[in-house]
C-alpha cells in the first residue's frame, strides 16, 4: 500500500512540476522580424514579462511594432496573459511555455493589438547565448565563445545585423547577387575571426573582430537606404 501512494505521488509530482523560468532577456530574429522580451520574477511565481516585436526590419521606412507589460503567474510551466481588443471580438491570448533548457516558446491567438504582422510568436532563447546552440559547439573558437558571455552576446548581436542587412536585399533586382557576396564575405571574416585562436589574447583578438564586423555590418545597412 505504502509503494502504491508513493508511486501515485512520485507521478503526481512529475506531471504537476513547472519548469523554472529564469530572470533575463530573452529573443529570436529573424531577417525582417525579432521580439524581445525581459523576465522578471517578483513574488511567489509571480513573473513581469515586458518587451516589443517589430515587423519589417529591413524596410526603409522603419518596421511595424507592438510591446507587452504585464504581470502573470506561471503555472505548469506556462504563464497565459489575455488582453480584449476590441470588445465584440475574442480576446488576444499570450502563452508562454518555458522549455528544460531554459528556452521558452510563445503562442498567440485572437486580435492582436500591434501593428500589422507584429508578433512575439517564435521561440525565445537568452540573449546571453550565441547564434549557435553550444551544446553543437566544435573546435576551439565556437567553444571560447560559449564560455565568454561577452563574446556570445557579441556572436549574437552579429548574426541579426548580418540577418537584417540580408533581408535589405528583397527588393533588389540582383538580391541573389548581393546574397552571394555577402556570404562570401562572411566566410572570410569567419576565417579571420577563427585566426584569432592562435593569439595569446585570443578573448580581445575576438571581441575586436566582432565589434569591427557590427559596426560595418551596421553602417552598411543605413548606407543601403540612404536616399539618393
Amino acid at each position: 500500500m505504502k509503494k502504491i501512494l508513493l508511486l501515485t505521488l512520485l507521478i503526481y509530482t512529475t506531471l504537476s512540476a513547472t519548469t523554472e523560468l529564469k530572470e533575463g532577456k530573452y529573443s529570436w530574429y529573424t531577417g525582417g522580424s525579432a521580439a524581445y522580451l525581459t523576465i522578471t520574477k517578483e513574488k511567489g511565481e509571480r513573473y513581469h514579462v515586458k518587451g516589443d516585436c517589430y515587423y519589417g526590419v529591413s524596410r526603409k521606412y522603419g518596421p511595424n511594432m507592438g510591446n507587452l507589460d504585464f504581470t502573470a503567474t506561471l503555472k505548469n510551466s506556462k504563464i497565459v496573459y489575455k488582453e480584449k481588443v476590441l470588445d465584440d471580438d475574442e480576446p488576444y491570448v499570450f502563452t508562454l511555455t518555458v522549455n528544460k533548457d531554459g528556452s521558452f516558446d510563445v503562442t498567440s491567438k485572437g486580435i492582436s493589438p500591434f501593428g500589422h504582422n507584429a508578433s512575439f510568436y517564435g521561440h525565445f532563447t537568452s540573449a546571453d547565448l550565441p547564434s549557435f546552440p553550444c551544446s553543437k559547439a566544435s573546435g576551439f573558437i565556437e567553444h571560447a565563445i560559449c564560455d565568454n558571455v561577452k563574446i556570445a552576446r557579441l556572436d549574437r548581436s552579429m548574426a541579426q545585423n548580418y540577418a537584417r542587412y540580408k533581408s535589405a536585399f528583397f527588393s533588389q533586382k540582383n538580391k541573389e547577387a548581393l546574397a552571394t557576396e555577402l556570404k562570401k564575405e562572411q566566410h572570410t571574416w569567419i576565417k579571420g575571426r577563427n585566426a584569432c585562436e592562435h593569439k595569446d589574447n585570443y578573448k580581445s583578438c575576438l571581441i575586436a573582430s566582432y565589434e569591427k564586423r557590427i559596426g560595418k555590418l551596421k553602417n552598411r545597412f543605413e548606407v543601403f537606404w540612404e536616399y539618393k
